[in-house]
């Protein structure tokens, strides 16, 4: 049985909290396994309306994320829909599907409590979140690992959200097989987040967690333009000074500069993976204006979106 909830997410601080909070997410990790395979947890699976979309509140990820909701409620808005997930359920997210989220504590007043799990490459990033401000979530403890299990829980998840694109909100209902393979994909990669995490051979990327975390807040800001050194360093509780010197001396990347990198990659996918106008691309890559991320784009990859999209369709043509 999962240790009290209080234990959990009534803690001073992220970095306080880490000896207490690992051994919890991992029994909470296991919790999921058995009860998703044993069918005793629901799974939800929520439809994507057609491709990403451009505008509106929340952000989206390149990658699907995966939400196991500990205790309280989270409301996911997105731009066809709401859903709420409550204690004991699991929520596949598709990549590129715009969200906001809404948090809270359970009615008899049990504290607010997720595990969110994010693939990409070979990098997976496992966090606890609590309720870090009024109906805000927030990370509460943090483990990132490099492992090529990432790879098996990114396409497990992956494949688990495109069952859920086709056969509709409520994977419990039918078609039957199609919500016993999308379950099992899910036990899966929620298994392979756990060998992952205790496999002694994986590299931890030692690395303070103050700058982990950062890496996950800017992901998950990278659409909002107002997004800088300084709001980081703001929602972190530090200065701007001290956080750019230790993203540097950590990673040999200045922050600002970390932050014009993701957005690129972002576009350059965004722009290789879908027919959105370049307004959108930009929108989505935190750009206010179209022109400044042409201007940005151009010095970053040595032409303009529109040339960079056409070489890359040509490309394809040719193969």
């Amino acid at each position: 049985m999962s240790p009290p909830l209080e234990a959990i997410v009534r803690q001073p601080s992220p970095r306080q909290a880490a000896p207490e909070q690992a051994p919890r997410m991992r029994r909470e990790l296991a919790a999921f396994v058995h009860g998703l395979a044993d069918g005793t947890r629901p799974l939800r699976l929520p439809g994507a309306a057609g491709e990403w979309a451009a505008g509106g509140d929340g952000h989206f990820h390149l990658a699907p994320e995966l939400f196991l909701q500990v205790a309280g409620w989270t409301r996911f808005r997105f731009p066809h829909g709401e859903l709420r997930l409550g204690p004991g359920e699991a929520l596949v997210l598709p990549p590129k599907l715009l969200h906001a989220e809404l948090v809270g504590a359970a009615e008899d007043g049990t504290p607010f409590c997720n595990i969110v799990v994010y693939a990409e490459g070979a990098t997976l990033i496992c966090h606890v979140a609590h309720e870090e401000a009024p109906g805000q979530p927030g990370i509460l403890h943090l483990e990132a690992r490099q492992h090529a299990q990432a790879h098996g829980i990114h396409d497990w998840l992956a494949d688990a959200a495109r069952l859920g694109r086709s056969s509709g909100a409520a994977v419990d209902a039918e078609p039957a097989w199609a919500a016993a393979q999308a379950r099992a994909l899910v036990v899966a990669a929620t298994a392979g987040v756990l060998r992952v995490l205790d496999d002694a051979s994986a590299d931890t990327r030692q690395e303070p967690p103050l700058v982990a975390r950062v890496r996950v807040l800017v992901q998950n800001q990278l659409g909002d333009h107002q997004l800088s050194v300084r709001r980081l360093a703001a929602q972190s509780g530090c200065t701007a000074d001290y956080l750019s010197h230790l993203f540097s001396q950590t990673t040999g990347e200045h922050l600002a500069a970390f932050i014009n990198r993701q957005r690129m990659e972002r576009a350059a996918r965004l722009l290789d993976e879908s027919a959105r106008a370049g307004k959108e691309v930009a929108w989505a890559c935190g750009f206010a204006t179209q022109s400044y991320f042409i201007r940005t784009f151009r010095a970053h990859f040595g032409v303009t979106p529109k040339a960079w999209r056409a070489a890359r369709e040509q490309g394809a043509a040719e193969r």
